[in-house]
């Protein structure tokens, strides 16, 4: 194969995987913004709306839940660093904050069951607003005339034991800050962290826990689907029939995507996984197998 096909190659499937991403990732904030929620929930006001004029960028996210609404305060009242944990991946969190302060609760804590105006869930700068017990918690950014952030957790009732959990999210730097860069890595950061949290209380309010070290297990899934990626993306370079490897690396990207958005289960990503490994595999066997029949064929090297 010349320099020059392996060329044309790299930038033909460079161009396709960054085309997909950017697709992707434009249609990434509509879809994220109101995940899970309904358009009435949407549209509904809900506590703290009043707090910012003009925010930049709202969520509103929703869950059904199992179990009834005093089943589920518990998990919401004891939220936050220093108390519950946010039951998202404190991995990250920890990163962020050296004092590795980020534990997720696997039980209820008696002692934070009563959370009061002013107490901080994010150190002293993210702290209680309003608090109406069994209904919703209302936070709000303390002390940083730069940036508004409101946060609010409210519990519906939806009949028949379950639970519907909407999450609303405001933000409003001040103009001199307002930066659509920084936004969008906000908003796509802040939902990977709040998707995670939403379903932690949900597993943990219907009696699901987080096994031991599943962050690490969710980390060494998406860094080998990552793996798999690469390698499909080098035999397509440099192997003579190259659409499999092509479609190895676009299902890689595609999976990284889910895994980071869609947050499956750890069985669906060991699927998907093992597909990817086997794909290259097969792959790699099947060509090496006709390589030894060629040459069986003509040991001489001729055709």
């Amino acid at each position: 194969m010349t320099a020059r096909t392996r060329i044309l190659r790299f930038l033909g499937g460079l161009a396709l995987v960054a085309t997909m991403l950017v697709v992707v990732f434009a249609l990434l904030p509509g879809w994220i913004h109101t995940w899970g929620a309904t358009e009435e929930e949407v549209a509904r006001a809900m506590p703290g709306d009043g707090i910012l004029t003009d925010p930049v960028l709202t969520w509103t996210h929703g869950i059904t839940i199992q179990a009834r609404p005093e089943e589920v305060w518990p998990w919401l009242a004891q939220i936050g660093d220093d108390r519950g944990g946010f039951y998202s991946y404190a991995f990250i969190e920890n990163l962020i904050d050296p004092e590795d302060r980020y534990h997720n609760a696997n039980e209820i804590i008696p002692a934070f069951q009563d959370p009061q105006p002013g107490e901080g869930l994010i150190m002293d700068y993210l702290t209680v607003h309003t608090v109406e017990p069994g209904q919703y918690l209302l936070a709000e950014l303390a002390d940083i005339p730069e940036l508004g952030w409101t946060y609010l957790w409210h519990l519906y009732s939806s009949g028949e034991g379950a639970t519907r959990l909407v999450v609303r999210m405001r933000i409003q730097p001040a103009p001199e800050m307002d930066n659509p860069a920084i936004t969008y890595v906000m908003d796509l950061g802040g939902f990977v962290m709040e998707r995670r949290m939403m379903q932690g209380i949900k597993d943990r309010a219907e009696g699901r826990f987080d096994p031991p070290r599943i962050e690490g297990i969710e980390i060494a899934l998406w860094l080998l689907a990552l793996v798999a990626g690469l390698a499909a993306a080098v035999l397509f370079l440099v192997r003579r029939t190259w659409q499999i490897p092509l479609l190895i690396a676009v299902l890689s990207v595609l999976s990284l995507l889910a895994f980071t958005f869609l947050q499956p289960s750890v069985w669906i990503r060991v699927v998907v996984d093992v597909v990817l490994l086997v794909g290259l595999v097969y792959f790699v066997l099947r060509r090496q197998d006709e390589g030894v029949q060629i040459v069986t064929k003509n040991p001489r090297g001729r055709v």
